[in-house]
């Protein structure tokens, strides 16, 4: 009879598990940030670069939300092919208060100009800035090739 009864419980614990999991994703959407910063337009010589979203905070109306990002690696991001020497342009939705340009290198960001080293290799770079919505950062890679 115990275990019957047991068994009872058990059942009910579940089923109120189930449910509060079920309206908490039906209250708090589907994990899917409704707000979230426009991405820049980031060219690269000819070539413009896809850049991914990284740590944000941003306001829209009366939403907010913010969002934490570790630093890529190579394999994360989609590199494109430049020139030696090539500038970076980025073109940001409306101007920022402030910004920033950084190159990842070993896991830490280094500030750095915008143009492309002379060495070949693979480069990934960090850039953002400050909007009266909040703040973002998003990521980029390029690849270097030979001269």
């Amino acid at each position: 009879m115990k275990s019957n009864r047991r068994f009872w419980i058990v059942l009910l614990f579940l089923l109120v598990g189930v449910g509060i999991i079920y309206f908490a994703v039906t209250l708090l959407g589907d994990g899917e940030d409704t707000v979230k910063p426009p991405l820049p337009t980031v060219r690269v010589g000819s070539v413009t670069a896809e850049v991914e979203q990284s740590t944000y905070c941003w306001e829209a109306g009366n939403q907010a939300t913010c969002a934490d990002y570790g630093l890529p690696e190579a394999d994360d991001l989609q590199l494109i092919t430049v020139k030696p020497g090539d500038r970076i342009d980025v073109v940001y939705h409306a101007e920022p208060k402030e910004s920033s340009f950084h190159r990842i290198e070993d896991g830490e960001l280094v500030p750095t100009d915008a143009i492309v080293p002379e060495e070949p290799g693979t480069y990934l770079y960090e850039v953002g800035g400050e909007w009266t919505q909040g703040d973002s950062r998003y990521v980029f890679g390029v690849k270097v090739s030979e001269k």
